[in-house]
């Protein structure tokens, strides 16, 4: 089967390991074959491919290459495929925030790089901030997320910006960043209202709002969101964070159902290379095991896949350890990207998501 032919049976496949994988026997025969332009097409659907199956460090590497060949070859490709990297490119700002080894410098490098691009390309004034923006909410850091967020809700849209699903989307998670839970309802509200959609929207919507709509005690409004969002993102790796958000609803509601959801989502968080996706999930996982404790359980007997850390061949699991061992993985984790990030944000989150199970209940 020729290089071409692997690609096109690729994109006949759902989003997954599988359809990756064939992507990448396409850049193996393309490499075989040392044929630049096949391998820079095959590495462009390895960019996508990885996106959506959560493993964008094979992202990382392949636009890369891409972006190496490009400059390369720039009179090989038209004013199109540039601007299709472009794309791709802003693809790699958001991904750069999931892995701590990746320097601050690097990501801020990259920032700058794109922005060279594009403007070059007459591009930019809109998704330049857009994309600073959100580093800025990731560092944690409100002054220049305000004043990046000035910056893109006065700048034209341009070809290169985001989906109006996506952008609405960054509205709502930057006024839950700077703690206006009522900001960021009425912004859901809104993007429900225009039915705006995308492949990632509403199904992470739904479950971003839940903890907001639970600090408000809009309990009602909570279990419709978490009704029409979990099947949306239930086991799917490109979707563990609204997994997460989807875990704290039940941990405080529904502790059994969330046994239930925690083992059914727990391998991927445990294989993710995406670890700030690992941490929303050990977050989560913290407070699950944190209400169990709070009904008196002291053990739990679900099924783990057997690569999870502590796994019991009887299902078996002691509840404080399991509250202790997320919790440590999580404090872990966030010192991590707060020490690349250079600021103290993400070790807080730990107490902010446990506060979750002290929310009086209505008729508890």
């Amino acid at each position: 089967m020729d290089i071409h032919e692997l690609l096109e049976r690729a994109q006949e496949l759902p989003h997954g390991p599988e359809r990756l994988a064939m992507v990448e026997e396409a850049v193996r025969a393309a490499d075989l074959a040392q044929d630049g332009r096949a391998g820079y097409e095959a590495r462009k659907e390895i960019i996508y491919s990885a996106d959506y199956a959560g493993q964008s460090e094979k992202m990382l590497v392949a636009f890369a290459w891409c972006r190496t060949y490009l400059d390369a070859h720039p009179d090989d490709f038209g004013p199109g495929e540039h601007r299709s990297l472009a794309w791709y490119h802003k693809w790699v700002l958001i991904a750069g925030h999931h892995f701590p080894q990746i320097p601050l410098e690097r990501l801020r490098e990259l920032h700058a790089d794109y922005a060279r691009r594009v403007q070059a390309m007459g591009y930019g004034a809109g998704t330049v901030p857009y994309f600073r923006l959100n580093l800025d909410m990731h560092r944690g850091d409100a002054q220049d997320a305000r004043v990046a967020f000035n910056l893109w809700q006065f700048a034209r849209r341009d070809a290169l910006s985001d989906c109006p699903a996506c952008e609405a989307q960054t509205i709502a998670d930057y006024h839950e960043f700077l703690g206006d839970d009522e900001g960021c309802v009425a912004q859901v509200e809104r993007m429900i209202a225009r039915r705006l959609t995308c492949a990632h929207i509403p199904h992470s919507t739904h479950g971003m709002v839940l903890p907001a709509l639970l600090r408000l005690g809009r309990w009602d409004d909570a279990q419709r969101h978490h009704e029409q969002g979990r099947e949306l993102v239930a086991g799917d790796p490109d979707h563990l964070t609204p997994q997460a958000r989807h875990l704290e609803y039940l941990s405080v509601t529904d502790p059994d159902a969330a046994l239930a959801w925690y083992a059914r989502h727990l391998g991927w968080a445990e294989r993710t290379s995406e670890l700030d996706d690992r941490l929303d999930y050990h977050l989560a996982a913290a407070l699950l095991f944190q209400q169990l404790g709070r009904a008196n359980r002291e053990q739990v007997t679900i099924a783990l896949p057997q690569e999870v850390p502590g796994h019991r061949p009887d299902g078996t699991y002691d509840v404080q350890e399991r509250h202790a061992y997320h919790a440590a993985q999580a404090t872990a984790l966030a010192r991590r990207f707060d020490e690349r990030n250079g600021m103290e944000h993400h070790v807080g989150r730990l107490t902010r998501t446990l506060a979750l199970g002290d929310l009086p209940r209505p008729g508890v």
